[in-house]
């Protein structure tokens, strides 16, 4: 292979993955071309059985001249052990996750769930070096927040492996902040442990909504009122909670719930039934948010757990909140109402290419899903 020159590098074509393309005039200087279609320049040399790699700099941001010229010093320092006092400082956990949380494009409540989970699982880890976390490290802690608890909490499967996820992602950056060449976490997929999600199917029954939905009806405390949005609507907890007065918008003539900013992004319009308009009748208040805290002044609702633990005092059934938009999805499919507008009214995204070409905020299509939400009955 020829050495490497200008035009190879500018002739260069991104693979699928990183490519290597090493120089045969100073042995030890190659270039990393990345899938990304980004050239770094790196200086590599075997010593005492590693080998040892240092980023020079990106092409064309430096020059090939000088960067053979870094390459000859640098391993010239690995050989006399200088290196380990002019290489780069070992970023620790926290700092990469810090900037993780900088640089990566997140919502405010995944940000907020990243810090509870990491500053509790991975306290312990958040000064050590990125690069001194092993896989060994990685299986240890699994298997003891899975099966023992961490910290005097009990051991629960779903957390191990949302902390490995989230640890996978952080050990992702890293290396395409190149400050380690694989990913620990990888260790539990090569050893198939399980760790897929797994979901809940708990809803409500018919008759049980209808049950739940009967005993509240002169329950006017904000709670109340937004679990009986979610059973005729389908909404998440936090998008029936957070709406404000404001929410409450025209759409091509049609009175609407705007929901804006949901889990995938896309502002959802729910067009205001008969079943939702009792709601908002019972919901009306002198303050901004249609269900407001009756805690902290100015606020919406958080805490729905004092209610639900009434709720099931009062009629005997146990349920989350998310287990309410199964509840109104199953009853959507049992009186009739097509897969593709359940779809739509639980605002999924869809990979059907056709389905994607369908503007459902247009006039018709907001009536007819008006009138399939009027048909959910308990």
């Amino acid at each position: 292979m020829p050495n490497i020159t200008n035009r190879s590098l500018q002739s260069v074509r991104p693979k699928s993955k990183p490519l290597f393309i090493r120089d045969t005039k100073v042995k030890g200087f190659a270039a990393k071309v990345n899938p990304s279609g980004s050239i770094k320049l790196i200086a590599e040399v075997r010593h005492e059985k590693r080998t040892v790699r240092k980023t020079i700099g990106e092409y064309p941001g430096i020059s090939l001249q000088d960067a053979r010229a870094q390459t000859i010093t640098f391993i010239q320092q690995v050989r006399t052990g200088k290196h380990r006092e002019v290489t780069k400082k070992e970023v620790p956990l926290y700092d990469l996750f810090q900037r993780y949380l900088l640089t990566v494009d997140l919502k405010q409540n995944t940000r907020k769930n990243y810090r509870q989970v990491i500053g509790f699982y991975l306290q312990d880890w958040l000064e050590i070096p990125v690069s001194s976390i092993s896989r060994e490290m990685v299986e240890k802690r699994f298997y003891k927040i899975r099966d023992k608890g961490i910290a005097g909490g009990k051991p629960t499967y779903s957390q191990a492996t949302k902390v490995m996820r989230i640890l996978s992602a952080l050990m992702n950056y890293a290396i395409g902040d190149e400050q380690i060449e694989s990913n620990p976490v990888d260790v539990l997929r090569l050893k198939k442990v399980d760790r897929s999600t797994r979901k809940r199917t708990s809803y409500l029954k018919a008759s049980e909504a209808h049950h739940l939905l009967k005993r509240t009806e002169g329950d006017n405390h904000p709670v109340t009122q937004a679990i009986r949005l979610m059973l005729y609507t389908g909404m998440r907890k936090n998008e029936a909670l957070r709406l404000r007065w404001s929410d409450l918008v025209d759409a091509e003539g049609i009175s609407c719930l705007l929901i804006r900013d949901p889990k995938n992004g896309r502002d959802h319009y729910v067009p205001v039934s008969s079943h939702v308009n009792e709601v908002l009748q019972k919901a009306k208040n002198s303050t901004e948010h249609i269900f407001p805290s009756t805690q902290k002044k100015g606020a919406c609702i958080s805490d729905v757990r004092p209610t639900l633990s009434r709720l099931h005092d009062l009629t005997g059934l146990t349920f989350r909140c998310h287990d309410l938009r199964r509840t109104f999805a199953t009853r959507a499919t049992e009186v009739g109402i097509d897969y593709l507008m359940v779809k739509r009214l639980l605002n999924h995204k869809s990979n059907d290419i056709t389905a994607q070409y369908i503007q459902w905020h247009s006039r018709e299509n907001l009536l007819m899903m008006r009138e399939s939400l009027e048909r959910i009955t308990y």
